[in-house]
């Protein structure tokens, strides 16, 4: 069960570096990474402060696997914490029904079929993964 806590926390701290950069150096084309409805309008626009927050979010994630191959941190509400990470990549797969997610109903933009092809599929691994590390070890 390293391996996978290993994984999980290497994938975490990709994406907190992607949104790092993006904090620092903007989003070359948002039009792939932000939801929008049709081709110009967008509905969310994140600034520079929000990408370098969920950049710390998504790093303090990866600490949190981390911590399990190196215990470094002996609390047992971690394991609360990481079932808890878990359900939040697994509501974002699943999505609000409307620009993210799987079950979105907006689905005519360039985010939307990246979103349907990588972004969601991707959170459901991960909460999978997760809930998997944590309920069976």
């Amino acid at each position: 069960m390293d391996v996978l806590a290993i994984f999980i926390s290497i994938t975490f701290t990709f994406l907190a570096v992607l949104h790092f950069y993006w904090s620092l150096f903007g989003i070359k084309s948002p039009e792939k990474v932000i939801p929008a409805i049709g081709a110009e309008k967008k509905v969310k626009t994140p600034g520079k402060l929000a990408a370098a927050l969920v950049g710390l979010a998504l790093l303090g994630f990866a600490l949190v696997f981390l911590n399990r191959v190196i215990m470094y941190l002996d609390f047992y509400w971690l394991k609360y914490v990481s079932i808890s990470i878990g359900m939040i990549f697994i509501v974002r797969a699943l999505g609000d029904f409307k620009y993210v997610g799987f079950f979105k109903t907006s689905k005519d933009s360039k985010f939307s079929a990246l979103d349907t092809r990588y972004y969601s599929p991707l959170c459901l691994l991960m909460g999978t993964l997760i809930l998997i590390l944590e309920l069976f070890s």
